[in-house]
């Protein structure tokens, strides 16, 4: 996904590519306005002579003007792979639904490594906290769970964030914010990746609903530009970014996490070794991997094993044990 601040060099980008198409277009125009007067009419010499240079000045600015689209830098690891090679890693699951194949390289998006990322310094900055110690997992007595508790709450496309709830959000890192109650248990998950030698990295956490409809119509558009029906496009779109309003960023319970050697979001990041250290110890930390592989038609997502939901240590525990997603979980209470 493109961040604002990306999103805006591509509205300059375009803008300016705009004027300079129109101003070639204008100078086609005058060139054959000025010999159409000057050759079938009669025309004052000195008029003829202030269109002529007025039409090589707009020849010029429009001919000698360039604009470049804008490039958003990537790791090293991130640019070595290929849309291809992540369609070849696709075909070799046979549990993988096709449309979600599909989906995937659909973009082949890149996070902003300055604007839109924190790691685990930010968070000790932005919240004066030096926290390491994880949650303590409760093992001694069986634990009761509750639907109304606010790790659990289940938010999807048949369930809506409700009107009337309320949290406070906390800093990541400048305008990178999220549920402040989750900001402890991540720092503390961060800390211990970089203990193993991983130094994982939040590049999108909470998203208002203005910024979750413009990702949702972005995609849409973009199916639609391809030939898709309306229906076809939205259906397609809503596996791959969530529905506005159905969007866990929205409660700013869920982060999506890269790491400083990968910043692709794509299947690509489960092989690494922060997706491996996340696949194993995110639970312990109350976090779980959100839309896991062969469970799309239980989340109606895409695998995205950069996705990860904070749900409690307890929660996550049972979640991660059982290999069962959130919705079978909240299901089952």
């Amino acid at each position: 996904m493109l961040s604002d601040v990306q999103s805006r060099k591509v509205a300059k980008y375009r803008k300016l590519a705009s004027k300079n198409k129109f101003c070639k277009y204008l100078a086609v125009f005058l060139l054959i306005w000025s010999l159409f007067w000057s050759k079938f009419l009669s025309f004052h010499r000195r008029r003829l002579v202030i269109l002529t240079e007025l039409c090589l000045v707009v020849t010029v600015f429009a001919f000698s003007t360039s604009f470049a689209p804008p490039v958003f830098p990537a790791t090293d690891d991130s640019k070595n792979i290929s849309p291809e090679q992540t369609r070849d890693n696709l075909d070799d699951m046979e549990e993988y639904d096709s449309i979600s194949k599909d989906s995937v390289i659909d973009e082949y998006d890149l996070i902003d490594p300055i604007e839109d990322t924190a790691s685990l310094e930010d968070l000790i900055e932005s919240n004066k906290t030096n926290i390491v110690a994880k949650e303590t997992v409760v093992e001694d007595f069986e634990v009761t769970f509750n639907k109304d508790d606010w790790k659990l709450l289940l938010v999807n496309k048949q369930h809506t964030i409700p009107e009337d709830y309320e949290f406070t959000l906390g800093t990541i890192k400048g305008s990178m914010r999220c549920d402040e109650r989750i900001i402890e248990p991540l720092t503390q998950m961060f800390a211990a990746a970089r203990e193993d030698g991983v130094n994982l990295i939040v590049c999108s956490p909470y998203r208002d609903m203005a910024r979750q409809e413009y990702l949702f119509d972005r995609k849409m558009k973009k199916f639609i530009r391809s030939g898709m029906s309306y229906m076809d496009a939205y259906k397609k779109a809503s596996i791959t970014v969530t529905v506005p309003g159905a969007s866990e960023h929205q409660i700013g319970l869920a982060v999506d996490i890269i790491s400083d050697t990968y910043s692709a979001l794509n299947i690509g990041f489960a092989d690494t070794p922060a997706g491996i250290w996340l696949a194993e110890h995110s639970w312990e930390y109350g976090f779980i991997l959100r839309y896991p592989l062969g469970k799309e038609d239980v989340t109606g997502i895409q695998y995205e094993p950069w996705h990860f939901r904070y749900v409690g240590v307890d929660a996550a525990k049972v979640i991660t044990e059982d290999k069962i997603t959130l919705e079978e979980f909240v299901e089952n209470l």
